[in-house]
């Protein structure tokens, strides 16, 4: 897991510098491009993910479960955000402290470290980790700058949402789209991987002497890398669950800091500059963090 975890972690840094060379060359706006994730490349990834999820429709269990426990960590998090800030940084903090980088970090090392069955329950729950993204946690990052009206309009607005109620009712219909429909649309998978990291360079490239907010990158961190992985795995303990899923449930609990968090940032205009350094830290981290919460559910197993 060590060498994987290594090699993840510099290819995702590489984008991240790749992203802070273009932006810085080329002056492109990470807002543009977070609003291209946001309203076009996510609902294609979140649709064609479970269309082709492989597994049947019971495995929405995990989905639902990623979903409240992502939910709920987000509601902890904003009750000591709210203790710690009195402005949006609270709201951001709750929308990190419910997520985290499963899909460009997570199932690359769940795929090269366990069978098909056991990456059918890291996609189910990356599917329920997108939807929190997209919907709780985007509420909850517009709340720090919108009204309660503007908030949800924003939330029903986005395309991610009508994308998964659309894959899911297919999936239960067991409705095929074709080799044709379902490689084209895959080819959104590999956009949202690149420019979700690259984003983070793109904000950091902004500005010309960046200053770290070290209060709210030692909060957020410290709550991703040592908070969750606890609390999850106290809650995992508590259910009757074979030692490679919990493995997997592990992982994708430990994962550092989403890039999402900087696209929504993007654009939403919440504090990107500090939601973005405060990635970069927390994907150097979970080097380390990674092992240590492995090795912290094999020992409640």
């Amino acid at each position: 897991m060590g060498s994987t975890l290594y090699i993840k972690v510099g290819l995702l840094i590489s984008l991240a510098v790749l992203g802070w060379l273009v932006g810085r060359r080329f002056k492109v706006d990470p807002k543009d491009i977070s609003s291209l994730l946001v309203y076009v490349i996510s609902p294609f990834v979140i649709f064609i993910s479970i269309i082709d999820s492989p597994a049947d429709i019971s495995f929405f269990r995990y989905s639902l479960a990623a979903f409240l426990l992502s939910s709920g960590f987000a509601g902890l998090a904003y009750l000591l955000g709210k203790l710690l800030w009195n402005d949006s940084k609270a709201n951001l903090f709750s929308f990190a402290g419910g997520t985290g980088n499963t899909g460009y970090f997570a199932l690359p090392v769940v795929l090269s470290l366990f069978s098909s069955e056991y990456v059918a329950v890291a996609i189910f729950i990356i599917i329920g980790v997108n939807l929190y993204e997209f919907t709780v946690g985007y509420y909850i990052t517009a709340k720090g700058k919108f009204s309660n009206a503007q908030c949800c309009k924003k939330v029903l607005s986005l395309p991610i949402i009508y994308a998964a109620l659309s894959a899911l009712t297919l999936k239960v219909m067991s409705v095929s789209l074709g080799s044709s429909v379902s490689d084209f649309m895959n080819n959104f998978k590999g956009a949202y991987s690149v420019l979700g990291m690259m984003v983070i360079g793109m904000t950091l490239s902004k500005f010309t002497q960046l200053r770290v907010d070290w209060k709210f990158s030692f909060a957020s961190i410290g709550w991703k890398h040592l908070c969750i992985p606890i609390l999850g795995a106290l809650i995992l303990h508590q259910f009757t669950l074979d030692s490679q899923a919990l493995m997997v449930m592990m992982l994708m609990l430990a994962t550092p800091m989403a890039g999402n968090v900087v696209v929504i940032a993007n654009q939403l205009d919440v504090h990107p500059e500090v939601a973005a350094s405060t990635v970069m830290m927390s994907t150097l981290v979970a080097l380390f963090s990674v092992p240590v919460s492995i090795q912290l559910i094999n020992a409640l197993s």
